[in-house]
């Protein structure tokens, strides 16, 4: 069902979805439906969706089907939310099975149910070839620099987040960059960690997959839910070891993620894309009123020393007019050391801070694949992207 007008291709719309359909069909063994609409909104404020019991709504800009990048976005929406049949609306954490609508539900699974599902919403367009392996690749390479320039990583688990979703994260709280980390893509990121764990525990004879589908079985809609534990013993058993220290460390821990490791098991080598470290102000902005105003702002930075704030609003650089386009463009072709002069409108007052730039120490990064890859190396590869070493 399609509301709105759009440049969407009906045929190839629904050849795709056909695709992902009996991708998660093959995937679970079966689909807990007799009948499945997909609802999408074409507006031109439109993004997001909700999955429900047999059922999903989904919003998209009216104009995003011909551009290949922004339809791999509407295809990886369509994947997340269909996988959500499976992951939430059949397989539920105890704290939302059954959902009480009256008062808030606290939930330490969200970043299984949505993070988890964030997870295979991508791998499984990689595994069906709407999206490269080295777009895949390049993605998670973000991931990792995001993970480790985001300071509220260090300060919240992915547990707490879950249990605070509530009161916290859907909230906007403007120092939520430094103080909580994100269900969503901490999640996905303990996914692909966990799933690296397993297949080089078990010798690639079991994955993370095999841990889904064991779950679906064991915690279906109309059994009890499933909590941290149970999620962590059924891992467990895949993995031939116990996993208390990964789940100690990792998901109610902040321990610094271990990407390198990760990723080696897999015949992977994380190295810096740049050869030098560029310069960067610490502050993440978007064009807003006559500038760039800042949505985010890492502690330590640059700019948070020079005790700029968020919403301040960026309206010239060294006496010249800046956007943000402007801003990403001309700081990385500066130096360490160098000063500017950032002139600042807060709360309609004109301010003046001078800022000296740092390296950001943290690289942008790419993937290059080990010279001599072991066999078990070549088998994980191969077996977690279902394509060719």
């Amino acid at each position: 069902m399609i509301y709105g007008d759009g440049n969407y291709d009906e045929k190839k719309m629904i050849a795709d979805m056909t695709t992902l359909i009996k991708a998660n069909k093959e995937f679970w063994g079966e689909l807990p439906y007799e009948r499945y609409i997909f609802m999408l909104h074409l507006t031109p404020s439109a993004g997001g969706g909700t999955e429900h019991i047999n059922s999903t709504i989904m919003g998209a800009r009216p104009l995003a089907f011909k551009n290949p990048d922004s339809y791999k976005g509407f295809l990886g929406l369509t994947s997340h939310e269909y996988f959500h049949t499976w992951n939430v609306k059949q397989l539920r954490p105890a704290g939302i099975h059954p959902y009480d609508f009256a008062k808030e539900n606290y939930v330490k699974e969200f970043w299984i149910a949505e993070g988890g599902t964030d997870y295979y919403g991508a791998l499984f367009l990689v595994r069906n070839n709407f999206l490269t392996v080295d777009n895949y690749l390049q993605t998670i390479a973000g991931s990792v620099q995001q993970d480790r320039l985001k300071p509220g990583n260090r300060v919240q688990s992915a547990s707490e987040s879950s249990f605070d979703a509530w009161v916290k994260f859907w909230r906007n709280n403007p120092s939520a960059y430094n103080a909580e980390s994100d269900y969503y893509d901490k999640g996905a990121t303990l996914f692909f960690l966990l799933d690296m764990e397993i297949r080089q525990s078990s010798g690639n004879k079991s994955s993370l997959d095999d841990v889904m589908k064991a779950m679906f079985q064991r915690f279906r809609l109309g059994k009890k839910g499933y909590t941290v534990d149970d999620f962590q013993k059924m891992a467990g058993e895949f993995a031939g070891k116990n996993l208390k220290s990964f789940f100690e460390d990792y998901v109610h821990g902040t321990k610094p993620l271990e990407w390198e490791k990760a990723f080696g098991y897999a015949g992977l080598e994380l190295v810096p894309r740049d050869t030098t470290l560029k310069p960067w102000l610490g502050a993440f902005t978007n064009d807003a009123g006559t500038g760039a105003r800042i949505n985010r702002l890492a502690a330590g930075s640059p700019a948070y020393e020079a005790g700029m704030n968020l919403g301040d609003e960026i309206v010239a650089m060294n006496g010249m007019r800046v956007r943000t386009a402007d801003l990403n463009q001309r700081i990385p072709e500066m130096k360490a050391g160098d000063k500017l002069k950032l002139a600042v409108f807060r709360d309609d007052m004109l301010r003046e801070f001078e800022v000296t730039l740092r390296n950001q120490e943290v690289p942008p990064y790419k993937f290059v694949k080990t010279k001599n890859p072991t066999d078990l190396q070549k088998a994980i590869y191969t077996g977690w992207l279902k394509t060719s070493w």
